[in-house]
């Protein structure tokens, strides 16, 4: 399966959207939009939100996997 944003393979499992499927990053950039629109912001303030929840999200996946890999 595919992402329909990015067209990358989905490795995990997908987000699924009303009319699209897409993988974690992209469904995380649409979670910020999401968020950033809903907060009252305007197009510039949601693209911030978009790009602060993305880099969150992946710092926390990369903590994860890292600590996955340890056997902690």
């Amino acid at each position: 399966m595919r992402c329909d944003q990015c067209d990358r393979k989905i490795t995990g499992p997908p987000v699924k959207t009303a009319t699209r499927t897409l993988c974690a990053r992209c469904g995380d950039t649409l979670d910020g939009l999401t968020a950033g629109v809903l907060a009252g912001g305007d197009v510039g303030g949601a693209i911030a939100t978009a790009g602060w929840y993305t880099s969150l999200r992946e710092r926390r996946r990369e903590a994860q996997e890292k600590k996955r890999r340890s056997g902690s």
